[in-house]
């Protein structure tokens, strides 16, 4: 447990590989000095057993860590000054997430007027993911207008994103008067269904704005396995992700050393130990 009240939080979509391996590494980084939580809307089950892998490797054990939900996260809220949401990119968003995202629409996004991206980056990104021309693939891409997806101004900061979605359940009650009728035909069975769940509603947290440094991660998923993937070539991902993570966490750690005025980062030597990974 961190011994004084600076506290990051760490919000994802499911919790189980790139928060999990980002609250680890921050942990570390700082020594175990600053509060770290990481969690997810929708959590699932357990960590993913390639990210405690990975971390192994560098010298850090994540495997006593635990998926859990933002809103448990939540309830310390007092407790944060710093906010992460990891998030994949609105570029290779995919109705199937075990198909590989096209290099043809990261190609015509990143083309688009007003969006500034150098040759080398977009060359490494085709080599990095080479996708089959089959029609099958191009039907589970989510379709949009790439002219609605500009580049951000560098001054600007995302106010809302997926992980600040907060699950609201309406519960069915037939002393609420959004639900029962005096003239309603159901009404002599509506004690029948009295505490189940009616529908969710998804409300926007406000809790991102409070924060005194919040920032945004765009990373692509990496806990479920693509089609016909190899282990070796599932693992190549995790690792990838891990080597950006480590780059992220000692910027946002540089960020919150100047808004504070003192040292956060005291352990930096897995930042030179770290394999680079080609």
């Amino acid at each position: 447990m961190a011994s004084c009240s600076r506290g990051i939080l760490i919000a994802g979509v499911t919790n189980r590989a790139r928060t999990q391996m980002a609250e680890g590494i921050l942990r570390h980084l700082t020594a175990n000095t600053v509060f770290i939580k990481s969690g997810g809307v929708h959590h699932e089950a357990t960590v993913h057993p390639l990210a405690v892998k990975v971390m192994q490797e560098i010298g850090i054990d994540i495997s006593g860590q635990s998926v859990s939900s933002l809103e448990s996260a939540r309830r310390q809220r007092d407790t944060y000054d710093g906010y992460i949401s990891i998030d994949c990119g609105y570029d290779c968003r995919m109705t199937d997430k075990t198909q590989r995202p096209s290099a043809g629409l990261r190609g015509q996004v990143r083309d688009a007027p007003g969006i500034n991206m150098d040759a080398a980056s977009v060359k490494d990104d085709q080599e990095n993911y080479v996708v089959a021309s089959s029609s099958c693939e191009e039907e589970n891409v989510v379709g949009y207008d790439p002219m609605l997806v500009p580049s951000m101004p560098s001054h600007w900061e995302y106010g809302v994103d997926a992980t600040d979605a907060r699950r609201h359940w309406k519960i069915w009650s037939p002393r609420d008067p959004s639900i029962f009728h005096e003239n309603s035909t159901r009404k002599f069975q509506d004690h029948l269904y009295e505490g189940e769940p009616l529908f969710m509603q998804l409300h926007t947290s406000v809790m991102r704005v409070r924060m005194k440094v919040s920032e945004r991660w765009e990373m692509d998923e990496i806990s479920t396995r693509y089609v016909l993937e190899r282990r070796s070539e599932h693992e190549v991902r995790f690792l990838r992700a891990r080597e950006e993570l480590l780059r992220r966490c000692a910027a946002f750690l540089s960020r919150l050393e100047k808004h504070y005025g003192e040292s956060l980062l005291l352990d930096g030597e897995v930042l030179k130990k770290a394999p680079v990974v080609s």
